[in-house]
């Protein structure tokens, strides 16, 4: 560390401009990077002119440097005997007489601590935030404060009274005028409302004054409106997208005498304020105390970048809509009525899309609907009536011409036709059904569906708050509350019954409702966990006893019977501690060439394997794990390890399969593991080609339609429900393209480009934020053992088999990791034996184990459990052949001990499995410790340890404990983390998120890691932009149309399209075919097959336009339903299978996205199969046509020529309305079942021709 002073500083320069001007030349040649690998930081100091009345400085100051070397450096070159002229560009005019001078003085310690702390950030940064923290210091006072509910003539309906239901209620408090301060806080960017404390409280075992409060976000408020109908006190009128939190804070003084803040969140204040909350809490209005405290509050705002604000002048009105006497007539309504229609009702109610007595009004209607159309068909229509209202604006406008809300009820009446119902009935479809959901948050239970339960915080995100608020208690009293005592919906109890792995790590549970079973037997909660085996083994360890429970959850689909005489027991291999068999099995060549054919044979999927997969994760029974083809077996056998039993189950020798392994799956970078090779010597270069290679395939991809089925869609998971890759592919063989794509017939559509345009968006977001880039030419693979013992310690064998490929052996050394990697030994080099010698277990007359790598069972220790702890009940291992990403050596293995097992001193029961829920979600931070590694690495970079650090090897073994958490039961405590190694708000710039620095409130600096490079490299057009522009599109333009033609205003669905099908049936197709390249290229591949030139049956145009009404109230609905905010998705995000919000916790919206594709898939399978006239359970209808064209027929028996006419014709009819909500995807799909049709005429062909 040196000091060095400054004299002769120009009277113009203050400390921030002169460090600015500094920077430049300190970071620049020859200083830059110098010792340190960044950017150094370093500080001024100007001395201030003496006297209260002084401004300024005197010309003098200190520069503080990072080390004696550099300034020894800087002096040589800008010290007082070389001095060379400093370029006016910095310094200004007066820039020559600027001296500087080797110090004397030791510099100030809390300034070298910072300095070597803390990376350079620049000060003009630190200056504007100090600048807003001085314009938002100041509170504003309020007289009062209400919640309301805006009412649909725009009315706003005060529903609570802080004063009358909160105030005077305190002690003294009838005596209170005021006393609520509203402060804006600049560090979390949220605005605080703090209420007069309340004495001698009780909160959280904390007894003493406690402030209640209502705190939120400033990106959470949705609209201000100022009103002024009093002169002496106006008012704040608040509208927020999500409830605001409910807070208790209050002082400590500590031992010390420091002073400590804790906050404590609650669902509601007492009294009335807890009935209210759950609906009455977006709408606030605050009274201030005076006209100067709104003028107070208007400059904040701006400072805050609020919305801007209008001005009315109304007086609120006070209605009851939640009184004590409404909620409970509407309660008691919807418990008497049946269970589908009563929970629709619930939910339009608790996701404030209607009040209680608005909903009143309509139960006479909703009576009737029950008895013309039965209980299944009525809670249908209300489920649709739900969505219309999520898109109705308070103005009473329906975006497809609704005016009123019966008028929506109506038209939701009408959209549930017979094949609506068709399509919503799950009987015939394995391994799907219907589930009801909830969202719990802080102050709300909220329904949704049907289609297990979530909790989660008031956006919909997962729980989390900030560092002074204490939301563990909270989190045990409002989940576990609600696990322990159960759900009232409707007047129905649902008890907590259990979860699955998976969901869990998305928070979500699933509850029952006692029913009677078939043969009148009481069904709850209780029996059917009873039902599932023997947990008696861990009755005193109730994190492992709800594990081994949860893969009684797992999705699966039912494959074999198995006989019990043909399930045979098998010994692990085990040596040294080490199990090399973990969670692997075998069976026979006929029992994978059996489920293979079961799972192929199903109406609903239509999976097609390449190859018999060699490999399966399964569940049978108590069993759980992977089981591999071994040649030694024959006939149906099965054998069984130890270490796959995980409870006794006297059930079912059923086989479920999980998922079967029967192709090779790509590998993809991630920020973990680029970190991690990294460290291991691998060059950022190395990581930069890789990632220009994927951002120059995506530019490609969307050039043409062969390059974006490969490169974008196949190539990174984009469109699978709609198999777009596979549409995209036979359009490029019809002679369709882009505009880009030279003599092929021009597809110039709009839709096709921004879905193509989501894809590229949704692609470089997860390459710029997660470094997901494909490493192409290495394999991810499930991992098996080589139980003949052939495989030498180290050694692999690996058999690659793609669609239309040569057979590949992998040969010599190879990297193999896993994910989630942390430990700078979690990469290791093992080595491919390549071809099979003849006399191998692996040879293909004997044991073709393909697409998976089979590790060795010599040496001392397993490979798997060498990387992030990993074994082989279904493991993926990524297989890295790509020499560049070799590091010149690996590291150790990570020896972690393993996690110390939760046990009772009694049996537990399921309030222990509620409390260790709770736990979890409390205790949920292994995405954190992975951050919090990341970004200490990244600190350590100028040291060269990087993950090397000590602090990070910590925090490896405290993200291996949190993995390990869901089983042991222990909690990892934050507590246990290593502090920050910068100031907490001090992040590299990779880690500021999707919403940025300026959004979060963080400090970033320039990361020099790999890891920065790469995220600077890509710059993201504004997709939310995108998606906002084409959900307004979408969702405005009808009502535009109806403004520009008052004949068609409102018309949608059958009513719209009657006439032009009229048109279509009198002179058929011909005249419109010429429209667009598709159909043209169309006409002339099918005229082999069909008729494609003659008009069409009134009948089938009839089934294929009802076809289309009951997708897109399907599509509506999954829009509306898979959003992160209020907004609907979009057609073309639904298409690709994105989500492009932007958001904090990218989690979640890749919980959101499994939930879209799920959905969509199911949606685009019926729809495919009822194109195919494949058989689907038929409701009675009351439309003919219906059941006139499609008969019930099996797989086996679809008649191809009439499958491939209404495929035919309901893409004709798709290209009919432009740019309609959901015709370009359905006449997508369409397209995919056109082509899938010809390919089956093709083959039936061939095979008739005996070729």
């Amino acid at each position: 560390m040196a000091a060095i002073y400054m004299r002769n500083v120009p009277d113009s320069a203050t400390d921030v401009s002169l460090q600015r001007d500094l920077a430049k030349i300190l970071h620049d040649a020859p200083f830059n990077y110098l010792e340190f690998g960044r950017n150094m930081n370093f500080h001024v100091f100007l001395h201030r002119k003496k006297g209260n009345r002084a401004r300024g400085h005197r010309g003098t100051g200190v520069l503080t440097l990072p080390s004696a070397s550099i300034a020894r450096a800087f002096i040589s070159v800008y010290g007082p005997r070389t001095r060379p002229t400093i370029p006016c560009d910095y310094l200004g005019a007066r820039s020559k007489s600027l001296v500087f001078e080797q110090g004397h003085t030791e510099p100030v310690r809390s300034i070298v601590n910072f300095i070597l702390q803390n990376p350079y950030v620049d000060p003009q940064v630190l200056q504007e935030k100090n600048e807003r923290e001085a314009q938002l210091y100041e509170g504003v006072s309020l007289s009062s404060l209400q919640l309301g509910w805006r009412c649909r003539d725009d009315a706003l309906s005060i529903e609570w009274d802080a004063h009358k239901d909160l105030i005077h209620k305190l002690p003294g408090g009838q005596n209170i005028v005021g006393g609520i301060t509203l402060q804006f806080v600049e560090d979390s960017r949220q605005i605080m409302i703090a209420f007069p404390p309340i004495p001698n409280a009780t909160s959280n075992g904390m007894r003493g004054p406690h402030t209640p409060q209502i705190v939120f976000r400033w990106s959470r408020v949705q609209s201000i409106v100022y009103e002024k109908v009093s002169t002496t006190r106006p008012a704040i009128i608040c509208t927020l997208w999500v409830a605001p939190a409910f807070e208790y804070q209050t002082i400590l003084l500590e031992a010390n005498q420091d002073v400590k803040i804790i906050r404590y969140l609650c669902s509601s204040f007492p009294g009335a304020h807890s009935r209210v909350a759950p609906y009455a809490s977006l709408v606030i209005r605050a009274e201030c105390a005076s006209a100067a405290d709104l003028k107070k509050f208007e400059k904040m705002a701006e400072v805050a970048n609020l919305p801007s604000a209008m001005q009315i002048y109304v007086s609120p009105i006070k209605r009851g809509l939640f009184s004590p006497s409404v909620l409970s007539r509407f309660d008691r309504w919807v418990a008497g009525i049946a269970w589908p229609i009563a929970f629709q009702l619930v939910a339009i109610r608790d996701n404030l899309l209607a009040d209680p007595v608005e909903l009143w009004g309509l139960k006479g209607r909703i009576w009737a609907l029950e008895r013309e159309h039965g209980v299944l068909k009525t809670g249908e229509i209300l489920r649709l009536f739900r969505q219309r209202l999520s898109t109705m604006d308070w103005n009473g406008v329906d975006e497809r011409g609704a005016t009123t809300v019966p008028q929506c009820l109506s038209k939701a009446e009408k959209d549930v036709t017979a094949l609506h119902m068709s399509l919503r009935d799950q009987s015939k479809n394995p391994g799907y059904f219907n589930c009801y959901h909830v969202m719990v948050t802080p102050t709300r239970i909220i329904p949704s569906g049907p289609f297990p339960d979530q909790f989660s915080d008031e956006d919909g995100l997962d729980y989390r708050w900030e560092w002074t608020v204490q939301g563990a208690a909270f989190v045990h009293e409002r989940v576990g509350g609600i696990l322990k005592g159960g759900l009232v919906i409707a007047g129905r109890e649902f008890k907590f019954l259990h979860f699955s792995q998976s969901a869990l790590k998305e928070h979500a549970v699933w509850f029952c409702m006692p029913f009677d079973d078939l043969n009148g037997d009481l069904v709850n909660a209780e029996t059917i966990r009873t039902s599932l085996g023997d947990f008696r083994h861990l009755e005193r360890q109730p994190a492992r006893m709800a594990a081994r429970m949860s893969q009684a959850f797992t999705a699966t689909e039912p494959s074999v019977t198995l006989e019990v005489e043909e399930v045979f027991p098998a010994p692990d291999i085990e040596r040294n501690g080490s199990n090399f068999t973990d969670g692997i099995g075998d069976i026979s060549r006929e029992m994978a060439d059996e489920i293979a054919r079961s799972l192929q044979s199903g109406v609903s999927g239509r999976k097609r394997f390449y190859v018999t997969p060699s490999a399966y994760q399964f569940r049978m029974g108590g069993f759980k794990g992977v089981i591999a083809v071994d040649y030694k077996l024959h006939g149906m056998e099965i054998k069984l390890r130890k270490s796959q039993s995980k409870f006794v189950s006297p059930g079912s020798l059923e086989i479920e399969i999980a998922q079967a392994f029967w192709k090779p799956k790509p590998v993809y970078l991630n920020r973990n593991l680029v970190m991690i090779l990294e460290t291991l010597g691998v060059p950022a270069h190395v990581f930069v080609k890789l990632q220009d290679e994927a951002v120059r395939d995506i530019k490609t991809a969307t050039q043409s339609l062969r390059n974006c089925a490969t490169l974008l869609l196949d190539m990174h998971g984009c469109g699978t429900s709609f198999r777009l890759s596979s549409v995209f592919l036979s359009l490029s063989k019809l002679g369709i393209g882009l505009r880009e794509e030279g003599p092929m017939h021009v597809l110039n559509d709009g839709f096709i480009n921004r879905a193509i345009e989501f894809a590229a968006n949704h692609v470089l977001r997860v390459i710029k934020h997660k470094a997901r880039i494909p490493v192409k030419g290495s394999y991810t693979l499930v991992g098996v053992a080589d139980i003949h013992g052939y495989l030498a310690a180290d050694e692999v064998f690996i058999c690659i088999k793609e669609k239309d490929k040569r057979t590949q052996y992998l040969e010599g050394r190879v990297l193999v990791t896993r994910s989630p990697q942390a430990h700078p030994g979690d990469a290791q080099f093992v080595y491919a034996i390549g071809a099979p010698p003849p006399d191998s277990p692996f040879t293909n007359s004997r044991n073709p184990r393909h697409n998976c790598v089979v590790f060795s069972t010599q040496g001392s220790r397993s490979v798997p459990s060498m990387l992030s702890g990993g074994d082989l009940d279904g493991d993926e291992f990524n297989i890295i052949t790509n020499p560049g990403l070799y590091p010149p050596s690996c590291d150790l293995p990570a020896e972690f001990p393993p996690a110390k097992i939760k046990t009772l001193d009694r049996p537990c029961n399921v309030n222990d499995i509620a409390d260790w829920v709770a736990e979890y979600i409390n205790s949920d931070i292994l995405g954190l410790i992975s951050l919090e590694l990341l970004i200490r690495a990244d600190q350590s970079y100028q040291s060269g340890l990087m993950a090397r650090e000590p602090g990070c090897k910590k925090l490896a073994e405290l993200a291996s404990a949190a993995v390990d958490f869901a089983k042991s039961g222990t909690p990892v405590n934050k507590a246990d983390m290593p502090p920050p190694l910068y100031l907490r708000s001090m992040k590299p710039d990779w880690a500021i998120g999707e919403m940025g620095a300026t959004r979060s409130g963080q400090m970033t600096y320039e990361s020099q890691t790999a890891i920065g490079k790469l995220f600077r490299r890509i710059d993201l057009n504004d997709a939310d932009r995108l998606a906002d522009r084409q959900a307004r599109r979408e969702h405005e333009a009808p009502r535009a149309r109806g403004r520009h033609n008052n004949n068609n205003a409102g018309r949608n669905g059958l009513d719209g399209l009657a006439e032009e099908m009229d048109r279509l049936n009198v002179s058929g197709m011909r005249r419109a075919a010429s429209d667009d390249p598709i159909s043209y290229a169309l006409r002339s591949l099918l005229r082999r097959y069909i008729d494609v030139d003659s008009p069409i049956p009134s009948e089938i145009t009839n089934l294929a336009t009802e076809q289309f009404e009951a997708y897109v109230n399907e599509l509506r609905y999954i829009c509306a339903t898979s959003t992160l905010t209020t907004k609907p998705l979009t057609e073309e995000e639904v298409l690709v299978g994105t989500i492009a919000t932007k958001t904090s916790q990218p989690r979640k919206r890749q919980n959101l996205m499994s939930q879209l594709r799920l959905q969509s898939d199911e949606l685009v399978k019926r729809i495919r199969a009822e194109l195919a006239g494949e058989g689907v359970t038929r409701y009675e209808t009351d439309t003919a046509s219906v059941s006139a064209v499609t008969a019930t027929e099996t797989t086996q028996d679809v008649d191809l020529e009439d499958w491939l006419l209404r495929s035919w014709v309901a893409w004709h009819i798709s290209t009919r309305r432009g740019e309609g909500f959901g015709w370009k995807s359905f006449g997508i799909i369409a397209l995919g079942s056109i082509f899938e049709c010809v390919r089956e005429l093709d083959e039936r062909e061939r095979l008739a021709g005996g070729i």
